[in-house]
């Protein structure tokens, strides 16, 4: 076999362990999930089924699923791609989710329940989605979940309960600012963004847990700047695939932003609306469909969209670099699979537009949920 087929072959075996293991991991912390369930009482168990049915938690195959789907963060694996690398027992293809290692398995269960609690608050704030207090009493139920199973995972007065303190009071404080950007209070520029991405930051703690649970905590700096980058990545990407529903809903993101400001600086010389109109008044009150046609042409006319993904693949490069540092070859392989997934979706969303003002619609041609 020569260089390159051997290359590949290696690749392509290398890709189909870590799809075997990653889907072991996925069902054992799904099961971890439905156990929890069954330890809630039958008011909040109530809620659970339905935050369960409403994201289809226990759905779909590896790959699929929630926490595998085509867009998804790499939530469950960061953990294990960390405790392996720094000093856990490699996974056991031959034993299912018996070969993985114990560590993981607890830290991606925390990585799950912290996720979900994020998620339902994410979608009150965000969306209204949820009655405000029953969503304050499961995320609160799966926080306290969240806590306790990295407890379990660390010596008695470790360092990382500083971490955990100083991300997720950052994360209440990135929250409450979106909502209020949402709200009209304030520029929504790149510092703010930043600012806003706070909020994915207990993304890292799991993975950090590991590194503390097996005394490796100078790989910190490098661990917070690949979910950092990362997060970055995928904010702006989801953002630009939502940004015709954020407009209609009155969420001004970063993205419609940018696109906005590009217009705004084109369309100089036009008159300008009244300020006294209502903050973000346009998303809210477009009823001939002007605003939402001058997002599609900005978008995909005007090179708003390559823009944005452009700026999506820096920071995708950024979390590559710093998966490298850590020596991370799993979350290496992820981010260069992630940026030709966003190319892919690039090349889809464009032909689904285009062939739509043609009159020739192209089935399934979006971007999945």
């Amino acid at each position: 076999m020569s260089e390159g087929g051997r290359a590949e072959g290696e690749s392509e075996s290398a890709e189909g362990a870590r799809s075997v293991v990653e889907a072991s991991l996925e069902a054992e912390v799904l099961q971890r999930l439905a156990s929890f369930r069954g330890r809630l009482g039958s008011e909040l168990g109530a809620l659970f089924d339905e935050l369960a049915a409403r994201l289809r938690l226990l759905d779909g195959a590896p790959g699929e699923g929630y926490f595998s789907h085509p867009t998804a963060l790499p939530v469950l694996e960061l953990p294990l791609w960390v405790a392996t690398r720094f000093g856990a027992p490699g996974p056991s293809l031959d034993e299912g989710s018996r070969g993985l290692p114990p560590l993981a398995v607890e830290l991606a269960e925390a990585a799950a329940v912290g996720y979900l609690h994020v998620r339902i608050e994410d979608d009150l704030l965000d969306e209204g989605l949820g009655d405000p207090g029953a969503a304050v009493l499961l995320s609160g139920a799966l926080f306290a979940r969240h806590q306790a199973v990295l407890a379990r995972s660390l010596a008695r007065g470790s360092a990382f309960w500083g971490l955990f303190e100083e991300v997720w009071l950052g994360y209440g404080e990135a929250m409450l600012f979106e909502r209020r950007l949402h709200q009209g209070g304030g520029p929504r520029d790149a510092e703010s963004f930043r600012r806003v991405l706070a909020r994915t930051r207990p993304l890292v703690l799991p993975a950090a847990a590991a590194l503390f649970a097996l005394s490796r905590p100078e790989h910190l700096a490098d661990l917070e700047a690949f979910v950092a980058a990362l997060a970055a990545a995928h904010q702006l990407f989801v953002d630009l695939l939502h940004a015709e529903k954020d407009r209609a809903l009155g969420n001004m993101t970063y993205v419609l932003s940018r696109l906005g400001a590009q217009v705004e600086a084109r369309d100089a010389g036009q008159p300008r609306p009244s300020r006294t109109a209502p903050p973000n008044d346009e998303p809210r009150r477009d009823p001939e469909g002007r605003a939402a046609t001058a997002l599609r042409a900005q978008l995909f006319a005007r090179g708003g969209f390559d823009a944005i993904l452009d700026e999506a693949r820096c920071e995708l490069a950024r979390a590559e670099a710093a998966a490298g540092a850590l020596g991370l070859p799993e979350a290496v392989r992820f981010c260069k699979a992630r940026a030709r997934y966003m190319t892919e979706i690039q090349r889809r969303v464009f032909l689904a537009f285009f062939s739509a003002l043609a009159g020739k619609p192209v089935a399934n041609a979006g971007a999945p949920r």
